[in-house]
């Protein structure tokens, strides 16, 4: 699937085990700062808009495939779209590649849900949240 968005990204030695190899972990604060940069992309400022909007979008479900190492060094792209958007669910994808021969290292997509920040239960996605994101929607 093409996805909307890349960011670059630079293997440093805070990212890998002592065999120089990326820890799984780190992969999910890639997907993060993807996230964050396809929303400045789109012309809003995450951080802002859910103060603004008085919610939270906690990550309820996450699936992820490894299908290569990532070593101190790298250069990767971490591509992100959005598979789906209902009124309660958002679903981002992201592929990480090497960014010189484009070999797939991982493949990966989570949930988010909306919940109010006061209250924390769950309500649809505001429209203004929706409206924003709808480019990043991948063609079926």
């Amino acid at each position: 699937m093409g996805l909307f968005h890349h960011l670059d990204v630079r293997v440093m030695w805070s990212d890998t085990d002592p065999a120089g190899i990326v820890w799984f972990g780190v992969f999910f604060r890639y997907f993060e700062h993807a996230e964050e940069d396809l929303y400045r992309r789109l012309g809003g400022d995450r951080t802002a808009l859910l103060r603004r909007l008085n919610i939270f979008m906690p990550r309820t479900a996450l699936q992820a495939g490894f299908r290569s190492p990532a070593r101190l060094g790298d250069e990767v792209s971490v591509g992100i779209g959005i598979s789906a958007i209902t009124e309660r669910r958002i679903a981002f994808t992201f592929d990480v590649q090497e960014r010189a021969t484009g070999r797939l290292i991982c493949d990966a997509s989570y949930r988010v849900a909306c919940v109010d920040a006061t209250t924390f239960a769950t309500r649809p996605f505001p429209d203004e949240v929706v409206a924003l994101l709808t480019p990043a929607v991948a063609a079926p």
